[in-house]
């Protein structure tokens, strides 16, 4: 789009931004603002913002540059550690998923009153699939006591060793 220039457009200009426009205008300024598109443009919207300009409130504040640019600088920082912080959070729950199913495995494996919980709830749904008809459930061949008091010690220090890891890295990504 090519823009259209007059040269009278400064001179509309001043008069509208003085307060002199329409009525203290020379003849040949007005004349030619009435006939010139861009000029009767310029002058129509300059008058409506100039008129608008008295309805501003007096009391309004406008921040200082300076102060405009350091918010946005501190939102930015914000938005930035919040950007970086959301793989640490997934990594850290996902941590604390795995720790707590192998504290409930340890737990499940190693309390008899659990696994004669797990035997009722177990020949309970076979009771109720043999009376619906419904296919058996295999018989469950895991012994999972046996695998915690052969592998618990390095199940252990595993998992320990893999929490110090993450929450090094962890610690490593806040502080960077």
């Amino acid at each position: 789009m090519k823009r259209m220039e007059c040269q009278f457009e400064e001179d509309v200009l001043m008069y509208v931004s003085t307060g002199r426009w329409p009525d203290r205008v020379p003849a040949e300024i007005a004349a030619h603002a009435a006939t010139c598109d861009v000029c009767g443009d310029l002058a129509t919207v300059a008058n409506a913002m100039d008129a608008e300009r008295g309805d501003v409130p007096a009391s309004a504040r406008v921040p200082s540059a300076g102060t405009v640019w350091w918010h946005a600088q501190l939102r930015a920082r914000e938005e930035a550690v919040k950007t970086v912080g959301r793989p640490i959070t997934v990594v850290q729950g996902a941590l604390l998923a795995a720790c707590g199913a192998a504290a409930g495995a340890v737990f499940g494996a190693t309390t008899g009153w659990f696994q004669r919980a797990l035997d009722v709830v177990v020949d309970t749904t076979r009771s109720v699939a043999s009376s619906v008809h419904l296919p058996q459930m295999p018989a469950v061949t895991f012994d999972a006591s046996s695998f915690v008091a052969t592998y618990g010690t390095s199940l252990t220090v595993a998992g320990i060793g893999l929490a110090l890891m993450v929450a090094v890295v962890a610690w490593a990504f806040r502080e960077g």
